[in-house]
């Protein structure tokens, strides 16, 4: 498993704003893995060592704070969803608007509409 990288947790700190019962959840998240597709990525989570200490709440969302990644190479950039089902946060999804795109990030960019 790896650590979340700077964009993944950027768009988990927006989810515990609008679901702040989730914020403690955060140290526990690493990426079980990244699952690429021609036009999009889903980052699957897993808690590590979580059980004991963390609540589960009954939390049921599909959550996107409807901001727009930029991403150099993508012409509209990416959309994404944070799925959060009984408590657990499961995935992110990012998807492009109809282009190929490798999963690769380099520069991007949060725009909040």
């Amino acid at each position: 498993m790896e650590p979340l990288n700077t964009l993944e947790s950027n768009l988990l700190n927006l989810l515990t704003e609008k679901y702040p019962a989730l914020k403690s959840h955060l140290p526990y998240l690493k990426v079980k893995d990244r699952e690429i597709t021609k036009t999009g990525m889903t980052v699957n989570f897993d808690y590590t060592n979580a059980e004991e200490e963390l609540k589960f709440d009954d939390i049921n969302a599909l959550f996107s704070g409807g901001e727009n990644i930029e991403v150099k190479g993508l012409k509209q950039g990416l959309s994404y969803v944070v799925d959060v089902t009984d408590g657990q946060i499961l995935y992110i999804e990012f998807t492009t608007y109809g282009e190929n795109w490798n999963g690769k990030l380099g520069d991007y960019k949060i725009i909040t509409e």
